[in-house]
């Protein structure tokens, strides 16, 4: 029979609450977590005994998926007991709590207030002095220097091709396929498995895939998805996050079909966008940059990716103009020669690379 909380999981307010613990829980195993975003973890905690309740189940979940005690299996009560006893100073004395299975069936807020107040201090303390546990989990990790790029089967027979200064982590088990594309570029070549789905977390987003190629873009603040075969699910995390903690509802995931490409990026919206041919965007396997109406800074950025010559551009308004063409990945000069035709621009050459800027 199903269990309450499948029954509660069909409730729109409870299915945000789950998407908000799986964006915290990720965030804050983190090691790049910063003082910022554990306060925002405390604001969203406090404000919803649910908040607490469905962290505090799913990281229950991940330690035993990963056969770690990330932190120990408690109870509300005992949690401010541990929290007092660890010496933490925003921790002050209660009425005595329900055990924690009763959370669930109340719905007084200022009992939930002050049972997620007690509970997050000690609750935070464990996923600092855990974050290492977490990293471990994913286990193995490969990692593309400067200019290289590598083709990796994974073991479920899935291909990935990892572009230069990218670093990836797999974790896989019976019932789990988990990628974590910490940053750079990588296209998924996906092995179909119907009972076990492939899916890929970056900085902002988690994407999931079950037989499809999709290719993945990403650094701290933003990914950029593009499907090239099949369809796949991509959830915005921070959207979810926001939507519960503002009671409403707002698009949080989207289904991308081929030809379809997604960005996201910290406290935006996402701009979903229909591609006429991916080949602009997969031609780095090619060691190819195609440009159409590209920014001049993000021109040089990506060419910073695959050569230790720099191009720096010094003005905004150079930076911000638009550049077409192909150029090969490995010769920045060819851009520097492109870029040397425009007599508005002057270009110094120096010991590093190039200093672009209005005459």
């Amino acid at each position: 029979m199903p269990s309450d909380h499948d029954n509660n999981a069909r409730d729109p307010a409870t299915t945000h609450a789950m998407q908000c613990a799986a964006h915290w829980l990720s965030v804050l195993s983190d090691e790049n977590c910063t003082e910022a975003e554990r306060k925002q973890f405390l604001v969203w905690l406090r404000a919803s005994g649910q908040h607490v309740e469905e962290f505090l189940r799913l990281s229950r979940l991940n330690a035993h998926c990963s056969r770690r005690e990330l932190w120990p299996d408690m109870n509300v009560a005992e949690l401010i007991t541990a929290a007092k006893a660890s010496g933490e100073s925003n921790v002050t004395t209660l009425e005595p709590a329900a055990d924690f299975s009763s959370l669930g069936r109340s719905r007084k807020p200022v009992r939930w207030a002050l049972a997620a107040a007690a509970a997050c201090a000690f609750i935070v303390a464990g996923l600092i002095a855990s974050r290492g546990q977490f990293s471990e989990w994913f286990n193995p990790e490969y990692v593309t220097a400067l200019g290289e790029q590598r083709s990796i089967t994974l073991e479920d027979g899935s291909v990935v091709e990892l572009n230069s200064q990218s670093r990836l982590r797999t974790h896989f088990e019976k019932n789990l396929r988990a990628i974590e594309l910490v940053e750079g570029e990588a296209i998924f070549r996906v092995s179909k498995d119907h009972h076990r789905p492939f899916r890929v977390r970056t900085g902002v987003t988690d994407i999931v895939a079950v037989g499809t190629a999709f290719n993945v873009n990403a650094n701290d603040t933003r990914t950029v998805v593009t499907v090239l075969e099949g369809r796949v699910r991509v959830n915005q995390r921070e959207a979810a996050e926001r939507s519960a903690a503002r009671s409403a509802k707002a698009v949080s995931e989207f289904e991308l079909a081929v030809g379809d490409q997604l960005t996201v990026g910290k406290a935006q919206p996402a701009i979903r966008v229909s591609l006429r041919d991916t080949e602009k965007v997969t031609s780095w396997t090619d060691r190819r940059l195609i440009f159409e109406d590209t920014p001049l800074s993000a021109v040089a950025s990506e060419f910073a990716r695959y050569s230790s010559r720099e191009i720096r551009i010094e003005d905004a308004s150079v930076g911000n103009r638009k550049i077409n063409g192909v150029f090969d990945a490995t010769d920045p000069a060819s851009l520097v020669e492109f870029l040397s035709a425009d007599e508005s621009l002057e270009i110094r050459d120096d010991s590093s690379g190039w200093v672009v800027r209005s005459r």
